[in-house]
């Protein structure tokens, strides 16, 4: 009897190849053949068993197709989303502690905030003493902005531009806190 000729498809070679390779060995092409005719209608009924799913269930499936497509999207950004995993998301008490700490280290005291404005993002007035007296209005203003400013850079807050006033040695400002994944995306694009 003849040896029968085996028609492969390129995608069939690649998956023989990995079995080769998990397996040590060639397999043979008869028993690839049917293996692989195997896994055809495997595919198959899953397929049907997929289609069926989707017509009884298409809210389910769609909630699905939402979920698979915002893997890939994240997958296709994955540097995007290695640096929002790195912001650092502080409540409110942890961004007193954590300016109070830095600001007092350049002559800044008693840092106060006000009640929070709560609407898409949360806003904070805040309320600060300079206390080095020989720092001109200007030095004030622009020291403390860029303190905090740098302070800020890998959080999920942010200083409002222009928000920084200056009257006799207290500094007033505004700052912002961001919570959802789509405006942080927004900070560090």
């Amino acid at each position: 009897m003849a040896d029968k000729k085996y028609k492969f498809t390129g995608y069939d070679l690649k998956i023989r190849h990995y079995l080769e390779k998990r397996r040590g060995s060639k397999v043979p092409d008869a028993e690839f053949y049917k293996f692989i005719q195997e896994y055809k209608r495997w595919l198959s009924k899953f397929i049907k068993a997929v289609k069926k799913w989707v017509e009884e269930k298409p809210w389910e499936a769609e909630q699905l197709s939402k979920l698979v497509k915002s893997w890939e999207e994240k997958e296709k950004n994955k540097k995007l989303y290695d640096k929002l995993a790195k912001i650092q998301r502080l409540n409110i008490a942890n961004l007193q502690r954590l300016l109070a700490l830095a600001t007092e280290k350049e002559k800044y005291i008693k840092l106060k905030f006000s009640k929070p404005e709560m609407g898409k993002d949360v806003i904070i007035r805040f309320t600060i003493q300079d206390n080095k007296t020989d720092r001109t209005e200007y030095d004030s203003r622009t020291v403390l902005q860029k303190l905090i400013k740098q302070i800020l850079s890998n959080t999920n807050w942010r200083l409002i531009t222009g928000s920084v006033y200056y009257r006799l040695g207290i500094l007033t400002g505004r700052l912002r806190g961001y919570e959802l994944d789509e405006d942080l995306i927004k900070l560090i694009t």
